[in-house]
């Protein structure tokens, strides 16, 4: 027996996970329209029939039927519709290593064409009760973000292989999520000099370790106020903030609005 092996694949699949937090398939028309659109997840739209328009720094992107379309996490955009359009939508993140969304910082919106009977098959999946079904479903849209991540540029850059000391720094940060992780605190729990942690981080991620800790919280917490039972006095006390209005100074430095204003502009998105 000859047997080779690419331990690659079963790498990635071991540390990448897709959380799909909403879907569904919306019937819009001259009411979808919303100004300074900003995610905590990547959105992926199928679009059967009709058309609308997204506008990314000044430059409008027609979103066109039989195209299937990403939008990354984070992307700062606005959305219309003229008239009417049918899209098939995912809210998803696909949360690598680092607790970060792979396509966060990414900054285009990335289109692929795809035929009508795709697009029927894609919709039959969807609609359907068959646990096989919603399988294929699941397959079908880890395809379309592989498309995307060759279009992005990210399988290679964003999925390197740490040193032990920062895949450590990264559970610690994550283990919890909280707004009292600071660096000097992470590199006494590593037993290390925070000049040494610092210079290790910010050489193998690209990163500032401050910079990192501080996209941990704010995009949790974009994501926490996205969830109808939470109110913001429990998100702040889960993100260990010392109050509610520190909570909603600290969001509003890095999100240009105040939580409460954030969660009913994208629950309304």
């Amino acid at each position: 027996m000859i047997l080779s092996s690419n331990p690659r694949p079963l790498q990635l699949w071991k540390t990448l996970s897709l959380e799909v937090a909403d879907s569904g398939l919306a019937q819009v028309d001259n009411t979808w329209n919303m100004e300074k659109v900003c995610s905590p997840y990547s959105r992926v739209y199928f679009i059967p029939e009709g058309s609308g328009t997204l506008t990314l720094r000044g430059r409008e992107i027609a979103l066109q039927e039989g195209y299937v379309y990403l939008i990354p996490a984070g992307l700062l955009y606005n959305y219309r519709c003229d008239s009417h359009m049918e899209q098939l939508y995912f809210h998803v993140n696909i949360i690598q290593v680092n607790g970060m969304d792979l396509f966060f910082g990414c900054e285009e919106v990335y289109e692929r064409k795809v035929s009508g009977q795709y697009l029927e098959r894609v919709l039959a999946l969807y609609r359907s009760q068959r646990m096989g079904d919603s399988f294929c479903l699941q397959g079908i849209l880890w395809e379309e973000l592989g498309f995307f991540t060759r279009m992005a540029g990210v399988q290679e850059t964003r999925t390197r292989i740490y040193s032990e000391m920062v895949e450590q720094f990264f559970l610690l940060a994550q283990n919890p999520v909280s707004a009292k992780n600071h660096i000097r605190s992470m590199a006494d729990r590593l037993h290390v000099s925070e000049s040494t942690l610092s210079k290790k981080f910010r050489a193998e991620t690209g990163m500032y370790p401050g910079g990192y800790l501080e996209q941990l919280v704010i995009q949790k917490a974009c994501r926490l106020l996205l969830q109808e039972d939470r109110s913001i006095a429990q998100i702040a006390e889960e993100l260990e903030f010392s109050d509610q209005f520190y909570f909603a100074k600290y969001f509003k430095r890095l999100m240009q609005m105040p939580p409460s204003i954030y969660r009913r502009k994208m629950r309304g998105s």
